[in-house]
């Protein structure tokens, strides 16, 4: 179905929260995480829906109308606001964390990753473009991690972290450097349990407070706690191209994907609580414009 595809990083501006639903536990309203590893995603469906919304809000004139060719295009390529005449043409895959922010005792923040993170990225890059032949054999145990700096050891929120006796491959470097705005200084690679551990517990939790729509004041049995993804939080995820089922409107899978490159803005919203100035985030660069080649690591 699918014949073009294109791997779309992004970087949270402001907290993100894609929630999931009322939570079980200590939070009340917790982001969307993968049911098998605990870490954090961004469902498809909200991104998609969150982008349509961003275009169709960009392309309203003042009278709140927008013209036909624009409303065309977007319902063909996203599908139509009513009915079920025809499919969209564009697809997305779920938001993958790629980088989690972390408190440091220098730098301010580190970008933490693992093996597992790294190894799954690439084979979305391969899936992205089959001539691409980077093999990466990362190794790091717990309590150590990797990265391209001098420093011995590091703080992460409120745990010690010993650098590892393996060193950051050059062609993992290079791959970094590939995304845009990227700091390849502030990365750090740890071991698979020491970062599900960092992602469970080193969210964002805010606690809100209800306002009665009457008096303007907070109402006393108010309170409620959400979960954020942290601002500087890198994610990616894949825009899939098809041609396109409106038989009044053809467009080529090629076609889908500049549309989505060329009218989806550098910075747009996803998630809730929009009217708080959550859920900013802005397109980077995507890997795969370079040939980036290796057979071993």
């Amino acid at each position: 179905m699918y014949k073009d595809k294109e791997i779309i990083y992004i970087k949270a501006l402001t907290p993100v929260h894609a929630g999931a639903g009322d939570g079980l536990e200590s939070v009340d309203m917790p982001i969307q995480r993968e049911k098998h590893s605990n870490i954090p995603k961004i469902e498809a469906s909200s991104l998609k829906g969150s982008i349509k919304h961003s275009l169709y809000n960009k392309f309203k004139s003042n009278d709140n109308t927008i013209h036909d060719n624009l409303k065309k295009d977007l319902y063909t390529i996203f599908g139509p606001e009513y009915g079920e005449d025809y499919s969209s043409a564009i697809g997305f895959t779920d938001a993958k964390l790629l980088f989690f922010p972390v408190k440091s005792a220098t730098d301010i923040f580190k970008l933490a990753t693992c093996p597992y993170i790294i190894k799954r990225w690439i084979e979305d890059l391969k899936f992205q473009n089959e001539k691409f032949t980077v093999d990466l054999n990362i190794n790091v145990n717990s309590a150590e991690y990797i990265n391209n700096t001098e420093e011995e050891k590091i703080i992460l929120e409120e745990y010690i972290f010993e650098k590892s006796a393996s060193s950051m491959n050059i062609n993992l470097q290079n791959l970094f450097k590939t995304i845009n705005d990227l700091d390849t200084n502030r990365i750090v690679i740890l071991n698979d349990s020491d970062f599900i551990d960092l992602v469970t517990m080193y969210t964002e939790i805010i606690t809100r407070n209800k306002i009665s729509v009457n008096t303007g004041a907070a109402e006393g049995t108010g309170l409620f706690t959400e979960e954020y993804l942290p601002a500087e939080t890198i994610m990616y995820f894949m825009v899939l191209g098809a041609p396109s089922f409106n038989e009044n409107n053809k467009k080529t899978s090629e076609d889908i994907l500049n549309y989505f490159n060329n009218t989806v803005d550098e910075v747009f919203q996803v998630g809730g609580d929009a009217t708080i100035g959550k859920g900013f985030v802005k397109r980077l660069g995507k890997v795969g414009d370079k040939d980036v080649k290796s057979k071993e690591c």
